[in-house]
């Protein structure tokens, strides 16, 4: 089998839930946004390798790149992902030396897809030039080289801002509802406001990794790189489509607990994140925000954080190690 799936039970360390979110709407679109959302959702899998790899005009080059590959997983599409390593400390630079990569395990024609992290069991050439290193980093780095980064899953969704979603707060941002497939304007809203969200709950999928983030110098920040690799992406997606961009922020419609943790950067106007660590599945369900987050995406909830939990979704024995970021 190419690949071994990493799940988030098998991983280490801490878990981590992160939220990415934008809005913005389409011009033309007065009514019955909700027909548009499969469209949007066709699409955006279809073009998922330009959105995410920015090079068209007036896109923004991301960090990492991706392309959909003929190889699957029990019968489910994948991405390869593609990274660089460089490190001053060490006077490494590899370029294209690792591979992240992910199989399609949820997806929805009028919601999105969501993806798992994957363990490659066959070479790559990059693993050649981790070999080349001198003991004991080619060994070691050779072995990794074949682990995403991260154990367990992300999810990309869309949708219509309305009274439905959770954590709405009545008289919160002005938009619009949304009954029997039509949209009607609110407080002087014109247009409907469409979402577009990225979030994943995962973990280090090896000791490794998890020891990178003590020392993000050697190689790199990997939860830096998370923040603005998914932040670009949804930069570049209403940039590429020539959408409105609605820069309100998601407080101002929704409250929960986790309403201070929401952040931006300055040089990606309009895109929205927040994220924290859990030492146990306990304390990530007791959050409101994260139980919120989940009941916007399915293909996240339905992932069983413990082998306990494994069990009990009727799962048996897992299938291999947890390691792997562009995640």
């Amino acid at each position: 089998m190419d690949f071994t799936e990493l799940k988030i039970a098998r991983g280490t360390g801490q878990f981590h839930v992160n939220q990415f979110r934008i809005h913005f709407s389409i011009p033309g679109v007065l009514s019955e946004p909700l027909k548009q959302t499969p469209l949007l959702v066709g699409e955006f899998i279809k073009d998922f390798p330009r959105f995410f790899n920015g090079l068209g005009k007036r896109l923004t080059e991301n960090r990492a790149a991706v392309a959909w590959s003929t190889r699957q997983f029990e019968g489910k599409k994948t991405l390869r992902f593609l990274l660089d390593f460089k490190s001053e400390k060490l006077g490494i630079n590899l370029p294209d030396v690792h591979s992240d990569w992910v199989s399609v395990i949820w997806q929805s024609a009028n919601k999105g897809f969501a993806a798992q992290t994957l363990k490659r069991n066959f070479v790559e050439n990059a693993d050649y030039l981790t070999a080349a290193l001198p003991p004991p980093l080619g060994p070691i780095f050779t072995q990794m080289n074949s682990y995403h980064f991260l154990a367990g899953r992300r999810s990309w969704v869309f949708g219509v801002l309305g009274p439905d979603m959770p954590g709405w707060r009545p008289g919160g941002i002005t938009v619009g509802k949304v009954e029997g497939g039509r949209f009607t304007a609110y407080g002087g809203s014109t247009l409907p406001v469409f979402y577009l969200e990225s979030s994943a709950v995962e973990r280090y999928s090896s000791l490794m990794y998890a020891l990178m983030e003590k020392d993000p110098g050697i190689f790199i920040d990997i939860r830096k790189a998370i923040v603005d690799i998914w932040s670009i992406l949804l930069a570049n997606y209403v940039q590429a489509k020539s959408f409105r961009l609605n820069v309100g922020h998601p407080k101002s419609y929704a409250e929960d607990d986790g309403a201070g943790l929401w952040s931006s950067q300055a040089s990606l106007r309009g895109v929205y994140h927040r994220e924290a660590v859990f030492m146990t599945p306990r304390e990530l369900y007791a959050r409101k925000w994260v139980q919120h987050l989940l009941a916007l995406h399915p293909g996240l909830k339905s992932q069983p954080l413990s082998e306990s939990e494994f069990k009990g979704f009727g799962g048996g024995k897992f299938g291999g190690a947890g390691a792997g970021g562009s995640w």
